[in-house]
């Protein structure tokens, strides 16, 4: 069997998320999140915070669901049933919910970590007494479906009878005991659950009327009136005659201060946690913002880098070309020289060449002409000889 129950905690969203996150507590298997990653949960969170303008008054909701000791049920099993109770829950639709389920006990227990605004439309979670029992009879639905145990009024979830009333918040405690033992009716409880609900998200009287309107309770609350008037619009709607209480009968019933100095107090100290939230959230939004800008400036100044560096690439390609072309000319014009040089050569040895078989050309024939004059002469001496 299993109990669906609200934890009440005036924690930090982040402590909550880094306690149902630690390794003594949980696996990283045993980890799921609902419409957000879990490495990533709480910033994801404060984003849509920051998104929808709402970081003050209550930053999330916390449930647990716990299984008896006796119950034959692995973590495993358990965490698959806290996903399948989360994406089967409407409360919890359009809301981040991390998911993490706790074997460090005697029993099996599963933690929901619920941003309290929704990333879809930015409204705030808010919910009824009647809502936490749907979600408890939805459990026992899912459990039931599982051929798990259901727990039994009047008993705790291990089965043993219960004794008293229990509760997670010692003003809640002595609310619900009360009504247990009939001294108050439920409409009051149901009064008094609201107001300490509103109150602990309120940051002004105006917005904590328009919570307790929105919640199903009218508020007369004037300066000229000693005490605060509560209705609950559907028993008044019904013509049913107790239907109202004021904030003295609920101090008195409860012991709790629903005093209007007592209320004006804790909007003031939400004011200022949220005016604190905010400033944080604003200084880390400059710092994000500065970041981006000097990446930006970054990423300009290498686009720009990336720019001169083609550019005194494009130049040096062309001097490049410019020096080969240059290169190219100097071998041709030496190419040039060496073969007018070679045509020189040659003509000289071609020059030489000529000479050489002029003289050579001269001095043969002179010689023909020293053998011819000598046959003459020879010839005449024997001619001379023979007259």
């Amino acid at each position: 069997m299993a109990i669906i129950k609200a934890v009440s905690s005036k924690s930090p969203i982040k402590t909550a998320i880094v306690y149902v996150c630690k390794d003594e507590k949980t696996e990283q298997k045993l980890l799921s999140g609902y419409n957000l990653s879990t490495e990533t949960a709480y910033e994801e969170m404060q984003v849509t915070k920051l998104l929808w303008n709402k970081t003050g008054g209550r930053t999330y909701k916390h449930y647990v669901q716990s299984f008896a000791p006796d119950e034959k049920i692995t973590p495993e099993q358990a965490h698959a049933i806290a996903n399948e109770f989360v994406k089967s829950c409407p409360q919890f639709k359009g809301f981040e919910v991390l998911i993490a389920t706790h074997q460090d006990r005697e029993h099996v227990h599963t933690h929901f970590i619920l941003n309290s605004v929704s990333f879809e439309d930015g409204h705030k979670f808010q919910q009824k007494s009647t809502e936490l029992q749907e979600m408890k009879d939805l459990s026992d639905k899912i459990c039931l479906e599982h051929g798990l145990s259901l727990t039994c009024k009047g008993k705790t979830f291990d089965g043993r009878e219960r004794e008293e009333t229990t509760a997670y918040k010692k003003e809640q405690y002595r609310l619900l005991q009360r009504a247990e033992q009939g001294e108050v009716k439920s409409y009051v409880q149901d009064i008094a659950l609201a107001i300490m609900d509103c109150r602990e998200q309120a940051t002004s009287r105006e917005q904590f009327i328009e919570m307790m309107n929105a919640n199903g309770y009218d508020v007369l609350w004037s300066d000229n009136r000693k005490y605060i008037t509560f209705t609950d619009f559907e028993r008044q709607n019904q013509g049913e005659k107790q239907c109202k209480i004021r904030n003295n009968k609920l101090e008195k019933y409860y012991h709790i201060d629903f005093s209007k100095e007592g209320l004006e107090r804790e909007f003031a100290d939400n004011a200022r946690r949220q005016a604190e939230e905010q400033s944080r959230a604003v200084k880390t939004a400059s710092v994000t913002q500065y970041g981006r800008v000097i990446v930006a400036d970054t990423a300009t100044i290498l686009e720009k880098s990336r720019t001169v560096l083609s550019q005194s690439t494009t130049i040096s390609d062309e001097l490049r070309l410019d020096r080969d072309d240059t290169r190219t000319t100097l071998r041709r014009a030496d190419t040039k020289v060496k073969s007018s040089t070679t045509s020189r050569d040659n003509r000289e040895t071609e020059r030489e060449r000529l000479r050489i078989e002029e003289s050579q050309r001269i001095a043969e024939q002179l010689e023909r002409e020293r053998e011819e004059m000598e046959e003459r002469n020879t010839k005449k001496s024997r001619g001379g000889f023979s007259l």
